[in-house]
């Protein structure tokens, strides 16, 4: 059986030079093997096939090369090919999603007490290290603080979230990041040119975004289409085994969403349908094609350029002379994003596929808030005192004039009350106490400019209008009061309290004139109150007949205070009660 070797192993990067995509990394790494300062714990992290293992096992053959530490190890020492082959004595690597327990760090823990057999120093590569349980860190935790002078540890992960903060600063931490569309598509021109292919630009374009980043993605995609098509392959071979549309009907596609056409979006979405394209991964395509049209149009770099890679033909079958608004770019790719989860969790995908397109669609009619207040601010002239007026009317066409309307005479409203007139002083001493007045509430009053007609207090809704065409004094008065029936033009108020119905009812006749001029009732209302009991009283007991200023059990003159209280409240004194004398022990007897 013959032998199969990928291509992502036969072109793994044996050197730093190599690498693609990490600069950042290998200019740290190289100038600590140069200088002599490395340390004995690393941790890479970052997304799958971007060459976290790759750079360490480079690592560990410029450790250990016959010739090292160095930058550049030679590759033909002993060291140096057995690293390669992977079947070095002193670099031992290790799977940290199948060995998670405790016993696995402590076998390896027992096992680096011994000296390195030919290199340089012992090497561990504990890769998925996020993998690893809370008791096996616990068990490494004390190692990695101290190792052993000739142990180096280096540590991968692709989430690094997931690794305790106690070994994350005993480590010094890489972070790999993903490669671009032209850094993939340029290592796999070089791939084709070392195996002899020629293959379609376009097709070479596909494969580098599909990857997302990954070039070992890339690698191992290249590698399945060379085995099913060989270099004869096209675009649409290659949207079929990616489960995609091609370029030709995805460009129409993203020129009809561009251009708000719903109809021929639906259609191209029900080809692709019809074809067998993969609705989630159409939506993941389409979300990465926006994402480099928003990045264009933002920093000003061309999509056909080296950092986006797309082909000539792509960038001018869209629509994008002007650009689309950002505010449009920023709703496709936030109705793409949620779009894949939907689709994951939905019953019918086909029909959540094309709702999603419709969406998008739709959202071209979409404006941002501050434009719509900036037309809304602009249709209204501006004044001198910078308040918005509105535009003048058009000046209408000539008719026949209509005689004037007769003028009505506005009828007289109640007059203001004043506290004072309402809640009256008490008389001086001098004076006899007399009942409190009112002005005279039929002095006319203009209503409110926005508010005629007349009302019916029958209606519970013109109450309070009623009472917003009365004086604030007379309707503060009022405003407590409900009404309980009204028959033949008498208005029965109660206000749930003996004191205001009392002041009511001692000035119903001016309230009576004012509320009539109010709402415009024909004939002159009369208000009445329920008999009212006096705070404080038994109800069993009735209103006595004294003088105010009198008690009623026997006609004393009371305190002036009493008295004055008594007049203010309009009240009455049920019973005086004499105070009781302090009981004399001594002589046990009572004094006045």
């Amino acid at each position: 059986m013959a032998q199969f070797a990928s291509l992502a192993r036969i072109y793994r990067p044996k050197t730093f030079s190599d690498l693609i995509g990490q600069e950042a990394v290998v200019r740290s790494l190289t100038r600590g093997l140069t200088s002599g300062t490395m340390t004995q714990a690393y941790l890479f992290s970052g997304e799958r096939g971007v060459g976290k293992t790759t750079v360490a096992r480079i690592l560990a053959k410029a450790i250990n090369c016959a010739s090292g530490p160095t930058a550049t190890p030679c590759l033909t020492c002993s060291s140096c090919t057995e690293i390669a082959d992977g079947r070095s004595p002193d670099v031992t690597e290790m799977d940290g999603a199948s060995h998670t327990g405790v016993d696995d760090v402590r076998t390896l823990r027992e096992s680096l007490v011994y000296t390195p057999l030919s290199g340089r120093s012992r090497i561990v590569i504990i890769d998925e290290v996020h993998m690893l349980s809370t008791s096996a860190f616990n068990a490494l935790l004390k190692t990695l603080e101290e190792p052993p002078p000739h142990v180096v540890f280096i540590l991968a992960t692709t989430e690094a979230h997931k690794i305790p903060d106690t070994v994350l600063s005993r480590c010094q931490h890489f972070r790999f990041r993903l490669l671009s569309v032209s850094q993939i598509s340029e290592r796999i021109l070089h791939v084709c040119r070392s195996e002899s292919l020629t293959l379609d630009p376009a097709v070479i374009t596909m494969v580098a975004r599909a990857a997302e980043g990954s070039l070992r993605d890339a690698l191992s995609l290249l590698d399945q289409l060379l085995r099913t098509g060989g270099e004869a392959l096209t675009p649409a071979d290659v949207a079929d085994l990616l489960g995609v549309t091609d370029n030709a009907l995805e460009e129409k596609m993203m020129a009809a969403i561009l251009l708000g056409d719903l109809p021929t979006t639906l259609g191209t979405a029900r080809t692709a349908l019809d074809a067998g394209v993969d609705p989630r991964a159409q939506i993941r395509a389409l979300a990465r094609r926006f994402r480099d049209i928003m990045h264009s149009a933002l920093d000003g770099e061309p999509l056909d350029g080296p950092r986006y890679g797309w082909i000539r033909e792509s960038v001018q079958a869209l629509p994008l002379d002007p650009p689309p608004n950002i505010f449009f770019l920023e709703q496709v790719l936030s109705v793409l994003v949620r779009g894949e989860d939907d689709l994951r969790r939905s019953p019918q995908p086909a029909i959540t596929f094309e709702l999603l397109l419709a969406r998008l669609c739709h959202l071209r009619e979409v404006m941002p808030l501050p434009e719509i207040l900036a037309k809304l601010s602009g249709s209204l002239p501006v004044s001198d005192t910078g308040s918005p007026r509105p535009r003048p009317l058009p000046a209408a066409a000539p008719s026949i004039p209509s005689p004037p309307r007769p003028v009505r005479p506005s009828p007289p409203a109640p007059p203001t009350l004043s506290p004072t007139d309402v809640f009256p002083l008490p008389p001086r001493e001098s004076e006899a106490p007399s009942p409190p007045s009112l002005p005279d509430l039929s002095a006319p009053t203009s209503p409110p400019a926005d508010d005629f007609g007349p009302l019916d207090l029958r209606i519970p809704g013109d109450w309070p209008r009623a009472l917003a065409r009365l004086p604030h004094d007379t309707a503060t008065l009022l405003e407590s009061a409900r009404t309980r029936k009204f028959e033949k033009d008498t208005l029965f108020l109660d206000t749930g309290n003996s004191f205001f119905n009392n002041r009511i009812q001692a000035n119903k006749e001016a309230l009576a004139r004012a509320l009539s001029q109010a709402v415009k009732s024909s004939e002159p209302l009369r208000i009445e109150t329920p008999s009212a009991t006096p705070t404080g009283a038994s109800p069993g007991k009735s209103r006595g007949s004294a003088p105010p200023g009198t008690a009623k059990n026997d006609g004393r003159p009371l305190p002036p205070l009493v008295a004055e209280s008594v007049t203010v409240f309009n009240s009455e004194v049920l019973e005086v009660r004499s105070p009781r004398a302090p009981h004399d022990h001594t002589q046990g007897e009572t004094s006045n």
